[in-house]
């Protein structure tokens, strides 16, 4: 009978928690009403109304006037109420249902204004980096891949924007290729298994003539670093391929993942900025899973206390001394939002964040 009681709580606990975890959670200081404005983003509207913004869809479930919040314009008037004990946002009043925001110049005279729906993150904050290949997989074969061989002016290391350059191999002529360097390979930190190969974009080209010898002519209509001979080329996606739209929802992560590296080769980055993450499709990551970002706890040397110090900023002397070895606890400081998903590892892009980001950083369940 004790045993029975015993289940009996379990499961009461088990469904307590969950019924606690799926309340949403609104702020303090939340508004009642808000407008969606030009440059909005859904976890920024989210983000007004909720703790844990990245639970936004929920925040529009079971709405009639918001069948997809991908339709959402700037000028829509949305308001907050409860349905059923939880908060839900609805559409009070839209100037923008077709896509078009009209303007008043005069009482008798107004235009029309396309205007793009709300999306999850702002796409230009994001669309270089899900236009290039950050990661090869380690299957990728970059060994058979046309590549730079250079230019006519033979004193020439570097080519970048408006010169045209030739490489080996035959690229498709209706095709825009990007040009990338291949970097490290990344590798498991306790494994050493290994994850795959960093792509670093340089530039875009457009293949100009096919010529002899499996060499062809090339121009080079973008830059972002100077090219060089032997840089890999590989076909770019194209703007109408890219969706900023993707529909967060907390990941699921059997142990925690690590950021590996920062692609804008930053000391540390920020909101909006992306990082590599070591875990990936064989993890069942998808595009939308958002993780906490955890900073590990600071080492210290003490010695008492008016001799205690960080451990970098300490001498051998007083790490000798040390009485006891001292690890901060670890604090979450923010989300991530994987938004490209290989074999091993992730893309993902700093949604939030109260202080800086590094790599080295833990990435765990929200």
């Amino acid at each position: 009978m004790k045993l029975r009681y015993i289940s009996l709580f379990l499961v009461s606990a088990l469904f307590a928690f969950q019924a606690s975890a799926d309340t949403l959670s609104l702020r303090k200081d939340h508004p009642d009403k808000y407008i969606v404005k030009k440059g909005d983003t859904l976890w920024d509207i989210s983000g007004r109304f909720l703790t844990k913004p990245w639970l936004w869809p929920r925040l529009w479930d079971m709405n009639k006037q918001i069948k997809n919040p991908h339709w959402i314009y700037p000028g829509d008037r949305l308001r907050l109420k409860w349905v059923n004990g939880q908060p839900k946002l609805v559409l009070e009043q839209s100037d923008a249902r077709e896509g078009k925001h009209h303007i008043k110049l005069a009482p008798k005279v107004r235009i029309e204004e396309n205007q793009s729906p709300v999306s999850t993150v702002e796409l230009s904050e994001i669309s270089q980096f899900l236009r290039a290949d950050m990661v090869a997989d380690m299957n990728t074969d970059l060994e058979h891949v046309p590549y730079v061989l250079g230019e006519n002016n033979d004193t020439s290391i570097f080519m970048s924007k408006g010169q045209t350059i030739h490489v080996r191999g035959k690229p498709d002529l209706n095709t825009n290729y990007g040009v990338y360097r291949v970097g490290n390979t990344y590798k498991d930190d306790q494994t050493g298994e290994e994850l795959g190969r960093q792509l670093e974009l340089v530039g875009v080209v457009q293949p100009k003539a096919i010529g002899d010898n499996n060499i062809s002519a090339v121009d080079v209509v973008s830059s972002f670093s100077e090219i060089r001979r032997g840089d890999r080329l590989l076909p770019m996606l194209s703007e109408s391929s890219i969706d900023a739209f993707f529909i967060p929802e907390p990941g699921n992560l059997t142990k925690p993942a690590h950021i590996i590296d920062i692609p804008m080769k930053s000391t540390y980055v920020g909101k909006y900025d992306t990082v590599i993450i070591d875990k990936g499709a064989r993890e069942n990551l998808k595009p939308g899973d958002v993780f906490g970002i955890v900073r590990p706890g600071a080492e210290v040397v003490d010695n008492g206390p008016d001799h205690v110090s960080y451990q970098q900023d300490s001498s051998i002397g007083q790490k000798l001394m040390n009485k006891q070895s001292t690890v901060l606890s670890a604090d979450h400081i923010g989300e991530v939002m994987v938004i490209k998903v290989y074999q091993k590892t992730s893309l993902a892009i700093v949604m939030n964040s109260r202080d800086m980001v590094r790599a080295g950083y833990a990435v765990e369940n929200p």
